[in-house]
């Protein structure tokens, strides 16, 4: 089987595994949001199964003794769809940040609502950012964990963008530490196209940065520490603390 088609049949399977469970397990929704964001955790990990035995794309973990096992902010790189899915897989309580405009996609939209997901407008203004970090620091006195790409959008491989601002108000808000995490998707998660070449993707979670430090220091050290730790910008030697 070619790639081109090993990348075919799992962007399939991909949207089946979704149409199946999001209509199968719809009754699993009445049980509340820690049920369904179960259901939906159980999705991410099947399709990781899924990207494995499919396209060839498996992952390692370095410092996973780093996973916050209580309320944190999560914040990442972003290089592909494949880090949205395996950190809602992997954290003990995940929360995605995610655009008011998906809640209309159906199936996709009701269950990340239900899920416990913060949709953000992001044409709100003010108001929808006071909602915003009211939530998220609901969400961590709560003990989950609030995941973030601070860059913004997806940074092609090799490659680094200025962090948004927002993450650090989201940080403030939150009074809580924040968990960087360092990947290396792209190398096998093609952004864009979706081409998906057979490896290992290294995913490094980093010692968390406390909580209280000012905004621009936060800033300052999130980006260096992301920077340092990335899998494509530095040898497999590299450490990670910034």
């Amino acid at each position: 089987m070619t790639q081109r088609i090993r990348s075919a049949a799992f962007s399939i399977y991909l949207v089946v595994t979704i149409l199946v469970m999001g209509i199968a397990c719809l009754p699993v929704m009445l049980f509340g949001r820690h049920a369904t964001r179960a259901t939906v955790k159980t999705w991410s990990r099947l399709a990781l199964f899924g990207l494995h035995q499919i396209a060839g794309i498996s992952y390692t973990i370095e410092g996973a003794e780093n996973m916050p096992r209580s309320g944190a902010l999560i914040a990442a790189n972003h290089q592909s769809m494949w880090e949205t899915i395996a950190l809602y897989a992997l954290a003990p309580k995940p929360v995605m940040i995610f655009k008011k405009e998906l809640k209309r996609i159906p199936i996709y939209g009701w269950w990340a609502s239900l899920a416990g997901n913060i949709a953000v407008d992001r044409k709100g203004g003010a108001k929808a950012l006071r909602a915003m970090t009211r939530e998220v620091k609901a969400r961590a006195d709560a003990g989950e964990q609030v995941i973030i790409f601070p860059e913004g959008t997806r940074t092609p491989l090799g490659e680094t963008q200025t962090l948004q601002p927002g993450v650090a108000g989201i940080y403030t808000a939150m009074e809580a530490p924040c968990t960087p995490v360092a990947h290396d998707s792209g190398r096998f998660w093609r952004h864009p196209g979706g081409e998906k070449v057979p490896g290992v993707i290294t995913l490094r979670i980093l010692p968390a940065i406390p909580a209280g430090l000012d905004r621009r220091e936060f800033l300052r050290l999130l980006a260096a520490r992301l920077e340092a730790a990335r899998p494509d910008l530095t040898p497999a030697e590299a450490t990670a603390n910034g």
